[in-house]
């Protein structure tokens, strides 16, 4: 948006303007107007965002006076009367200059050497223009130069007249003091949006914060109290500010942290009938104690808010995400997993899932224990990769207040506890360290746990789902992975087929995900998008499910970005050449069972099935008669 804004007295004045700063890059806005205008127009501008206005002479005068943004003046420099002189030196009578501002002296001594019969004449408005006018040829005076107002009386009352115009260098400078004057309004406004920004956010912390706030100065008198404080504490005297802090709290001990300069932190505190939790913390600047300011919590509110916390978590992260139905595949392969996951989710005995990184093995732990008995009881995950030994152990198990191995005060239930009643997901088992290997061993088979520091045996009744993209048995014969812990978790065992495993799968992924990407606006990018996917035919997809994911959310932010499937093919795995490789399969090495499944997933449509077979629709139904596939038999 332009921020600039020329108000001129002349048309050629805005012309000249207009150029330059187009030449110069510079964005800007132009008008004429006469005096009397010029206030309305600056009005409007400013309140349609204009930050600086560039105009000249009497009418920059009147806006500085009247605006409360920068006004640049385009001042009639010296070289401004150049061309003037010129004419004046022809004349043979006394001159009439006509200004608003003083003028210059360099143009006075012009006029003493040239020997100018000069006279000069001011003026603040319209009114006093046209008197100024009159009262030089009155006084004699056969030729005038000024501006643009004085010109339109001179040329009423047939008195000759040259009009002083801006030079380039004028011109230029004006333009650059505009835009100088510009870059510091943005940057302080740009500075006080964020500093009211930051007091806004303080304000709120300090409304709207759960904990009572007092603050006091260096000579223990109150600055502020917020709502908190007045209803957590017994507080006397309002208004508070200005007090001294023992007249409203007799009970505190903020002049002592004051005295000495201590912090106070984590004390409990009886203040009248009310426990509180406080901390005392003093303002030092520059080595000086300025004041210090209590915070404070109400012991009741801690634990209230402690409940609802543990309630929340409760609902929030200890539940399953998926189904079985939210699952995509029509392949045997998936189709297979599934229908044994299902048959699993109904015993209570431990699970082993394995399959390669991203095949959807959490997605499986989640579904199953979605279609269990235990679907209503808690679902809790644990991620046994990237945790030390003692971190891990205290997330399985627990601890109480002093044992934390994070330094955290209090106690916190473990993973086990948790998922009383439910099921514990252990995601990436392969991952975990052997002391915590051990330890699972252990839990499983007494079926119960002691918190870290804690002397109490809890009962547990958790269902353990286990996964892994590490070969066990072979992990297990190197020494790498606990064999009794294996036996113990695989009691079921659950492979998950990886992507290239899974036939025409990927189809039924890139038809789901495009249409979410693109909701309404699919059918604009579907002739593209099914040129690419057809070059997905063949490929491994070694990251599988997630590396197909993330390279159809790429493909889709290019495709809005109106780049061509050839760019886009380009960014894929290899730059598209083990794509392009993998797609020159030839019909003939397509099974019956591979193209019933194409036929299936494009819903018995030939068109998209023999396009996805990367052939014509005259090879397929050739191929199809081959190998005796009639569509009508196709459920």
């Amino acid at each position: 948006m332009t921020q600039i804004l020329l108000i001129s007295p002349s048309e050629m004045l805005a012309e000249q303007m207009k150029t330059i700063a187009e030449e110069r890059g510079i964005g800007i806005e132009t008008c004429t107007a006469i005096l009397e205008e010029a206030e309305s127009i600056a009005i409007d501008a400013i309140k349609r965002g204009i930050k600086v206005i560039i105009s000249r002479s009497g009418m920059a005068f009147l806006l500085k006076q009247k605006c409360h943004i920068p006004v640049v003046d385009t001042k009639l420099t010296s070289g401004s009367y150049i061309n003037a002189f010129e004419k004046i030196r022809m004349v043979n009578g006394p001159v009439a200059f006509f200004s608003i501002d003083k003028i210059q002296d360099n143009v006075r001594s012009l006029c003493y050497f040239l020997h100018v019969d000069a006279n000069y004449y001011y003026f603040k408005d319209t009114e006093g223009a046209q008197a100024a006018v009159k009262q030089a040829i009155k006084d004699g005076n056969i030729f005038g130069v000024g501006g643009v107002l004085t010109k339109k009386f001179a040329e009423k009352l047939q008195l000759d007249y040259y009009t002083l115009e801006n030079t380039r260098e004028d011109i230029e400078t004006a333009l650059d003091t505009a835009q100088q004057i510009l870059q510091s309004v943005l940057e302080g406004e740009r500075r006080n949006h964020i500093l009211q920004l930051h007091l806004k956010r303080y304000e709120t912390i300090f409304n709207y914060t759960h904990d009572g706030i007092i603050a006091i100065d260096k000579k223990g008198k109150v600055e502020v109290v917020n709502k908190q404080a007045d209803d957590i504490l017994p507080l006397k005297n309002k208004p508070y500010e200005g007090r001294h802090i023992e007249e409203i709290l007799p009970e505190t001990k903020l002049p002592s942290v004051l005295q000495n300069g201590n912090k106070e932190l984590d004390e409990l505190m009886k203040i009248g009938n009310v426990i509180i939790n406080t901390n005392r913390v003093p303002i030092i600047v520059d080595g000086e104690i300025e004041g210090v300011v209590a915070t404070f919590r109400d012991i009741e509110s801690i634990k209230n808010s402690e409940q609802k916390i543990r309630s929340s978590l409760h609902r929030k992260g200890l539940a399953s995400r998926y189904r079985f139905a939210d699952m995509i595949g029509e392949s045997r392969a998936i189709r297979r997993a599934i229908r044994i996951a299902k048959s699993y989710a109904h015993t209570n005995s431990n699970i082993l899932i394995s399959g390669e990184i991203g095949t959807g093995k959490e997605m499986f732990a989640h579904a199953i224990h979605h279609e269990s008995n235990r679907r209503n009881k808690p679902f809790v995950t644990i991620n046994c990769t990237n945790y030390s030994s003692q971190a891990l152990q205290a997330d399985l198990l627990g601890y109480e207040n002093g044992f934390s191995p994070f330094g955290i005060k209090g106690s916190k239930e473990g993973a086990f506890e948790l998922a009383h009643g439910g099921t514990l997901f252990l995601d990436k088992i392969g991952d975990s360290p052997l002391e915590v290997q051990s330890l699972l061993a252990r839990i499983i088979d007494a079926k119960e746990v002691r918190r870290i520091g804690g002397d109490k045996v809890i009962p547990i009744d958790v269902r353990i789902i286990a996964s892994t993209s590490h070969n066990l048995t072979k992990d297990a014969s190197q020494g790498h992975f606990l064999e009794e812990l294996m036996y113990s978790l695989s009691v079921l065992t659950l492979h998950i087929p990886s992507l290239h495993e899974r036939d025409m799968d990927y189809v039924l992924f890139c038809d789901t995900w495009f249409h979410r990407n693109f909701g309404a606006d699919y059918v604009l990018y579907k002739k593209k998008i099914d040129i690419i996917v057809h070059y997905f035919q063949g490929y491994e997809w070694k990251g599988n499910i997630r590396q197909l994911s993330n390279i159809i959310e790429r493909i889709s932010v290019l495709l809005k970005n109106d780049m061509t499937v050839e760019e886009i093919i380009s960014t894929l795995p290899h730059g598209g050449n083990e794509l392009i490789r993998n797609q020159n399969v030839t019909l003939g090495k397509w099974t019956r069972s591979s193209i019933v499944e194409a036929l299936t997933a494009s819903h018995l449509n030939i068109s998209r099935t023999a396009r996805m077979l990367n052939c014509s629709r005259s090879t397929l139904y050739k191929k199809m008669k081959e190998l005796n596939i009639k569509v009508n038999n196709i459920r």
